[in-house]
Order: structure tokens, then sequence, then C-alpha cells
């Protein structure tokens, strides 16, 4: 037979992420200047794990634009 209302299971919406859809980006620092580097950026792709550091002379918008459309941000296949 087939299942009354109350005994379905009640269906959840399952979300579907590819490689490098969510991506944490944030910067580390002030730390001490070394070489002329004081902060870090930290780049993690959750879905795949991969992380990708970079030291940067500041911690602002411009430093993480130029670091993703570098594509140092995404791993070669």
């Amino acid at each position: 037979g087939s299942l009354s209302w109350r005994q379905q299971m009640p269906q959840q919406p399952m979300l579907f992420c590819e490689a490098f859809d969510v991506w944490g980006i944030d910067f580390m620092g002030h730390f001490p200047v070394s070489f002329g580097f004081s902060y870090i950026l930290l780049v993690v792709h959750y879905v795949s794990k991969w992380v990708e550091v970079k030291a940067t002379r500041t911690n602002d918008t411009r430093v993480v634009v130029d670091f993703v459309e570098s594509n140092e941000a995404i791993p070669s296949n």
C-alpha cells in the first residue's frame, strides 16, 4: 500500500556544492614587519579543504581581489 502523509518523511532541500563554490577569506595580523610584509591572507576552499596563504603588506580589498583574479587561489587540475 501507499504511505499516508503522516507516515512520509518530511522533505528537506539539499544543498549541493561544487569544489571552490564556498570560500573562507580572512586576514591575520598585524605582525611585526618582515621583508616588508605584516599581514597574512588566508583563503580556504571549504568543500575541497584546499588552503592558500600569502604574505601581504596591507589588509585591504585590493589585495583580496588581486589574489583571486591572479588564479593563485584556484589549484590546477
